[in-house]
């Protein structure tokens, strides 16, 4: 008897503690500024959960935030009643950030309602996309006893890649201040946390930052998957009045109603570097920016280790196209391969909307276009290096190229597709592709994979006649959402967007590839 009572007490001392570290679904802020400690509590965390998600111990922001191995502080105070968390990839770093908020009954903000800075109109078809950037108009300070479930539901319906769009100078007071704020590139502001917005309509969060300054970020996706890739050339650059590139949450303190953000002047981290047209020196050597950036991060010289690093960008360049794979297979699945081909393609086919931003891959596939031709740049850069005897260059081998020859062969031939019923394709044979790949969603699947000759589906004379005429705009790598490409199928291969010559981003030549005729 005595022993079932202490074994009763023991459960019930047990329950107890359990329930006390279990969090409230409502919102609780004790604490009521952001400091240091806990930016690098949050750092810590991010860290964490990024480098889980690399090894496969989580696929979703859902699945990561109840992982013990991806969320080992938080995880086990995780409510019953937590609803699914579901992130895209403009969502991800507030949700993020409202989550640690919450875990830590720390205050939390985030815009509600934006409009174009210039015009100062609610009417444009997408300000994810507007020229001169927008303004905040209006803001929600998360208040005491708010439900965690409904302010991430609020996050992924309200918050979008326009929410970042902002002037990046400006903006550091008052209640509509800016959520976040441009840093210095060195390792002590860009840390894991940090956010990366591409103007062209992408943003991603920082979770590692090498020895030798390569930069990993953890990115979600519509199908709600969170995925690891590698900061570089993908990744564009823009003025201070769109606000691109690197920044971080801005600390800001929040009582009885009375906000005060920290402004550009009392943070350390505060930098303007990113929206310099240069020339960007590092150590006396003129560079690119994304070469500087990495130089600047790198703990030391840089030192390249070509098979790992070669490793990682083969693996980037298969999630790419595993990832347009889906995206071409919703389009086919909605059956737009069959709907009539529109009169005229729009505005601009990067940032269009409707069907076209709905079922269209051409920022995707000249994403993966920038991606291929950094890879490339990356393969001249360390066999021209170990040719040299560079010391950046670590490899204990004798025939680098060779070495990283094979490595190509056994990634890319990994790396499979399917995009036609009993029809494979391997990372090769995309590459191959490349230039041929339809980024238009009313061209068949064949088509939109680059399969012509006598295997191309049947389709009309039109869409025929449309696809070659859309050859000028699949040679174009980088993404300009400015041009004009509202044209019909006879003017567009005369028009100025079309009149670009397609690059040479093959590999065969640096690594010396063979092939069988």
């Amino acid at each position: 008897m005595r022993m079932k009572l202490l074994t009763l007490l023991s459960f019930l001392l047990f329950s107890q503690v359990v329930s006390a570290e279990t969090k409230s679904l409502r919102w609780k802020i004790k604490n009521a500024s952001w400091n240091d400690a806990f930016e690098k509590s949050y750092s810590d965390f991010i860290r964490t959960l990024g480098k889980a998600r690399k090894k496969g111990a989580c696929r979703t922001t859902d699945e990561c935030l109840r992982s013990p191995v991806a969320n080992p502080k938080y995880s086990s105070m995780n409510p019953s009643g937590l609803s699914n968390v579901f992130t895209d990839c403009a969502d991800l770093p507030y949700i993020l950030r409202a989550y640690f908020a919450w875990m830590n009954d720390l205050p939390f903000s985030y815009p509600t309602d934006l409009a174009e800075a210039e015009k100062l109109s609610r009417k444009l078809k997408d300000i994810r996309y507007s020229k001169y950037g927008n303004i905040i108009l209006s803001k929600h300070h998360i208040g005491n006893g708010e439900n965690i479930n409904r302010v991430l539901q609020n996050l992924s319906d309200t918050i979008s890649t326009a929410s970042f769009r902002t002037n990046a100078g400006t903006n550091d007071s008052g209640d509509l201040f800016r959520d976040t704020y441009p840093v210095e590139i060195d390792r002590r502001a860009i840390a894991p946390g940090t956010i990366v917005y591409d103007p062209n309509g992408h943003v991603a969060v920082v979770y590692e930052v090498t020895n030798s300054g390569q930069i990993f970020l953890i990115d979600a996706h519509p199908d709600n998957s969170l995925t690891t890739i590698i900061y570089g050339e993908k990744f564009a650059r823009s003025g201070i009045r769109v606000g691109g590139g690197f920044s971080n949450f801005r600390p800001f303190s929040y009582s009885r109603g009375d906000v005060d953000p920290k402004s550009n002047s009392e943070l350390s981290g505060f930098s303007l570097i990113q929206y310099s047209k240069g020339p960007f020196i590092f150590k006396g050597k003129e560079m690119s920016f994304y070469e500087y950036v990495r130089a600047k991060m790198a703990d030391g010289d840089i030192i390249y280790d070509p098979i790992n690093e070669f490793t990682n960008f083969m693996d980037e360049l298969c999630q790419d196209i595993k990832y347009r794979e889906e995206a071409v297979d919703i389009a086919i699945k909605a059956n737009i391969d069959n709907v009539t081909h529109p009169r005229l393609l729009p505005d601009n086919i990067y940032g269009a909307d409707g069907e076209w931003e709905a079922y269209a891959t051409p920022g995707r596939d000249a994403r993966f276009k920038a991606s291929v031709r950094e890879t490339k740049n990356y393969l001249n850069k360390v066999i021209k290096g170990f040719e040299n005897k560079s010391i950046q260059v670590i490899y204990q081998g004798l025939d680098l190229a060779g070495d990283l020859r094979e490595l190509y062969w056994s990634k890319s031939r990994a790396c499979k597709i399917t995009p036609v019923s009993n029809t494979t394709m391997n990372l090769d044979q995309v590459l191959l592709n490349l230039f041929k790949l339809s980024f238009d969603p009313y061209h068949c699947v064949e088509l939109r994979w680059g399969i012509t000759g006598a295997n191309t589906c049947e389709m009309s004379a039109n869409k025929k006649k449309w696809y070659l005429a859309e050859q000028g705009l699949r040679n174009r790598v980088d993404r300009d959402y400015s041009v004009k490409t509202s044209y019909d199928v006879d003017d567009l291969p005369k028009a100025p967007v079309s009149q670009v010559e397609q690059p040479d981003l093959s590999f065969d030549k640096i690594l010396q590839i063979e092939r069988a005729n």
